[in-house]
C-alpha cells in the first residue's frame, strides 16, 4: 500500500530526539517492513540546527510553513515582548495558518497521485488532514496521543481555548478511524464526538531488534561503579515526575552507598535537577548524559538495575502511553512505575514489574528496596516483562493493525 504519513505538528520534529519523533519514525519503519511505500510529510526536521538527524526509512517531504507565516509569529511575538505578555498565542496562531499552507500544497502534489490511506499524527488545530482526505477520496486514519485541547489549555495558557477545543472536536468526529493509544484517549475522542466503533485502541510499541534483553554492550559507556544502578529515561518535564529522584537517591544512599542514578534526557528541569544534587552532595552519585540517539538508549537501558517511571498524579486523566515503559521491559529490566491510566494495562504488578500509588514516596523508596535487596525477582520480573513485550507490544504489530484497519475501510468504501 501507498501511505502518507502527515506529521504538521511543529513541535515535533521528524528527525529529531523527542519521544513522538520516535514514535513517528519507528510505525514508519514497521510500515516498511511489512512491504508498504511510505511518504512523510512533515513541518519540523530538526530541533536543533546542531542536531545530528535521525535516519528515517521513508521518503521525506519537508514543508516548512512560509516566510509570511513565521514573519506572522515574530510579529505578534515582538507585540507580546513589548507588552511584557507571556501566553501562547503567536504558536497558535502560526499553528493555525501553517495549517491552511499545508493542504494547499499536499492537495496540488497529491491530485493525480493519490496514496491508498492517509495516516495522520493528530495536532492542535491540523484540519488538513481531514480535508485533504476528502479532497482525494481516501481514507484518513488519526493517531490521537493526547486530548490536545485539554493539554493545550493546562500546560501552555492558550489564548484561543474554546476555538482549540471546537477544532479538535471537529477533527475527531470526522475521521475514518481513530487510532488512541490508550484507553483513556478512546473515552476522550468518543466524549468529543467520534464514533465509538470508529476508535481503536492501539498502545505504543518498540523495535525488538533494537530494545532487547541481550547485555554483550554493558561495558560501554562511562563508568557506573559496582554499585547498583537506578535509571530513569525520558523528557525532563515535570509532568514525568523527575523531581522526586534527587530525594529518593539521598535517601537510598544510606542503605546502598554504591548506588548510582542515570537521568538519560533533557528538558526544562534539567537545571532544577543539577543544582539539587550538588545541594544534596550527590553530584558523584548523579550521571546527566543529556539528550541522546535513540538507537543509543537501549545500551544504557541494559545497564540499569531498575528503571523508573514516578509519573505524579495529573489534574486530569493520565492518557500517556509511555514509551519508557515498553522499552525499559523490552531491554530484560524490572520497572517500578505509578500506578496510572493505562500503566497496570502494561505492567503487571509482582508478575512484570512494581506498581505503587503515585504522590507516595514511601512507597516508591521500599519498592527500589524491595528489588535492590531480592537479585532473583529482578531477574524474573526482568525475564517476564521483555517476553510479554516482545509478544504483544511491537511497532511491527501496531503497524500490520493500522494497515489491517486501512483495507476495511477501503473495502468498506468500495462497497
Amino acid at each position: 500500500m501507498n501511505i502518507l504519513y502527515l506529521c504538521a505538528d511543529l513541535g515535533i520534529p521528524v528527525l529529531g530526539r523527542k519521544g513522538a519523533s520516535v514514535h513517528v519514525r519507528e510505525l514508519v519503519a514497521a510500515f516498511g517492513r511489512a512491504g508498504h511505500s511510505v511518504l512523510v510529510a512533515g513541518s519540523l526536521l530538526c530541533k536543533s540546527p546542531w542536531e545530528e538527524p535521525a535516519e528515517l526509512e521513508a521518503r521525506l517531504l519537508h514543508i516548512p510553513p512560509t516566510p509570511e507565516t513565521t514573519a506572522a509569529f515574530y510579529a505578534l511575538k515582538e507585540f507580546n515582548d513589548t507588552l511584557g505578555v507571556e501566553d501562547s498565542l503567536p504558536g497558535e496562531m502560526r499553528r493555525i495558518l501553517y495549517n491552511q499552507e499545508v493542504l494547499a500544497q499536499l492537495v496540488r502534489r497529491f491530485d493525480n497521485h493519490r496514496p491508498d490511506f492517509i495516516y495522520e499524527r493528530a495536532s492542535l488545530y491540523s484540519t488538513a488532514g481531514i480535508q485533504l482526505a476528502r479532497a482525494l477520496d481516501r481514507p484518513l486514519i488519526l493517531e490521537l496521543n493526547s486530548p490536545l485541547a485539554v493539554e493545550q489549555a493546562t500546560y501552555r495558557q492558550t489564548g484561543l481555548g474554546k476555538l482549540a477545543a471546537r477544532a479538535e472536536s471537529w477533527i475527531l468526529s470526522r475521521a475514518d478511524a481513530v487510532v488512541a493509544v490508550s484507553s483513556s484517549l478512546r473515552s476522550y475522542a468518543v466524549s468529543l464526538g467520534a464514533a465509538p466503533d470508529r476508535v481503536h485502541v492501539v498502545p505504543n510499541g518498540v523495535n525488538p531488534e533494537l530494545f532487547h534483553p541481550d547485555a554483550s554492550d554493558l561495558n560501554t559507556g562511562p563508568d557506573l561503579g559496582v554499585g547498583p544502578v537506578l535509571g530513569f529515561v525520558g523528557g525532563l518535564s515535570p509532568w514525568h515526575g523527575v523531581e522526586v529522584l534527587p530525594a529518593l537517591l539521598e535517601r537510598l544512599i544510606g542503605r546502598y552507598p554504591d548506588i548510582r542514578l542515570v537521568i538519560a534526557g533533557d528538558g526544562p528541569l534539567r537545571g532544577d535537577l543539577e543544582r539539587e544534587a550538588r545541594e544534596r552532595g550527590l553530584e558523584r552519585s548523579i550521571v546527566f548524559t543529556g539528550a541522546l540517539p535513540h538507537e543509543e538508549i537501549p545500551a544504557w537501558i541494559r545497564r540499569f538495575d531498575i528503571a523508573l517511571a514516578p509519573y505524579p498524579r495529573p489534574k486530569h486523566d493520565f492518557y500517556f502511553s509511555p514509551l519508557k515503559i515498553f522499552e525499559y521491559m523490552a531491554c530484560g529490566v524490572p520497572v517500578v512505575a505509578a500506578g496510572l491510566g493505562q500503566i497496570p494495562d502494561i505492567v503487571r504488578d509482582g508478575e512484570t514489574g512494581l506498581l505503587y500509588p503515585p504522590d507516595k514516596p514511601g512507597v516508591l523508596l521500599a519498592a527500589c528496596e524491595r528489588l535492590l535487596d531480592e537479585p532473583r525477582l529482578r531477574e524474573s520480573l526482568g525475564r517476564a516483562a521483555a517476553k510479554d513485550i516482545r509478544a504483544n507490544y511491537t511497532w511491527n504489530r501496531n503497524a500490520e493493525r493500522v494497515t489491517d484497519l486501512a483495507r476495511a475501510l477501503a473495502a468498506r468504501d468500495a462497497g
